[in-house]
Order: structure tokens, then C-alpha cells, then sequence
């Protein structure tokens, strides 16, 4: 994955907010001496629910993941970055994509249309930008 397009950034974004989560916490919790609270019953095996935790990031997830990380720290501003990660989060792990309006409502808009045409705009914005640096550095090779 070269010079990704478009969509290719769209996907690098959601694929590393699935990642993000993925990852272990910044902060490791302490273990603290003593025994859990358990009901005292003869039928307390196994009272519990078992609960599915998301698998480990594989490195080539964390590959990607740093990878959008710097894509976007490089290529866009400020405001587009906390769009795109928001959506790339809002979509995480969901098969219908973002939750559009509720983005909307975050930013003080009314229509989740909005935040969809920004969001575009903010990837193309990204990858123009990219596109503008690679020839940048093309034309200093070539002269150098």
C-alpha cells in the first residue's frame, strides 16, 4: 500500500480505530489482595456471564494503526483529524458504518449529511496533500 486513494484511506482510518481498541490499556490496572465477592449459594457455579473479549491486534494491524496515525498528523489539520477519528470510532466494529447524526448532534449540526460530506472532504483533502508532498519530494531528488 504505496499511495493509497481515497477509499483505501477510509478504510486505513476504521481499520485502525478497530485497532486502537484492540490495544492493550495505557494504564495497567493493580491487582489488589482478596477474594472476590461470590454468591453463597449451592448453585453459585458459574453464576457469571461469559463475557468475549476482542482479540489481540495482530503487528500488521499496529503497522496500519501507526500508519494513519502519521498519515493524519502530517496531512491534515486539527479539525479534520478529530473528524476522521471520530468517525472512524463511531463506525468501529459496526457493519452499518458511522453513526452520522450523533456525530452531527456532538458538533452542533443538525443533518449527519453534513458530517458525511466533511468527512469526505477532509480524506481528499489527505490525500491531495499527500500526493502534493510526494511530488515535492520527487522534484528535490530529481535536483539533488
Amino acid at each position: 500500500m504505496d499511495k493509497p486513494d481515497i477509499s483505501q484511506l477510509d478504510d486505513l482510518f476504521l481499520e485502525a480505530a478497530e485497532t486502537e481498541r484492540k490495544l492493550p490499556a495505557a494504564i495497567r490496572k493493580q491487582k489488589m489482595s482478596g477474594w472476590p465477592d461470590y454468591p453463597q449459594s449451592w448453585k453459585a457455579y458459574g453464576y457469571n456471564e461469559f463475557q468475549v473479549r476482542l482479540p489481540k491486534a495482530t503487528p500488521q494491524q499496529v503497522d496500519n494503526f501507526d500508519r494513519a496515525l502519521s498519515l493524519g498528523i502530517k496531512h491534515m489539520d486539527a479539525d479534520d483529524r478529530r473528524l476522521v477519528w471520530a468517525v472512524a470510532h463511531s463506525a468501529a466494529f459496526r457493519e452499518r458504518g458511522a453513526k452520522w447524526d450523533q456525530i452531527a448532534r456532538m458538533r452542533g449540526l443538525r443533518d449527519g449529511r453534513q458530517i458525511k460530506r466533511r468527512y469526505m472532504d477532509a480524506l481528499i483533502r489527505c490525500y491531495y496533500d499527500m500526493k502534493y508532498h510526494d511530488e515535492e519530494e520527487e522534484l528535490l531528488a530529481a535536483v539533488f
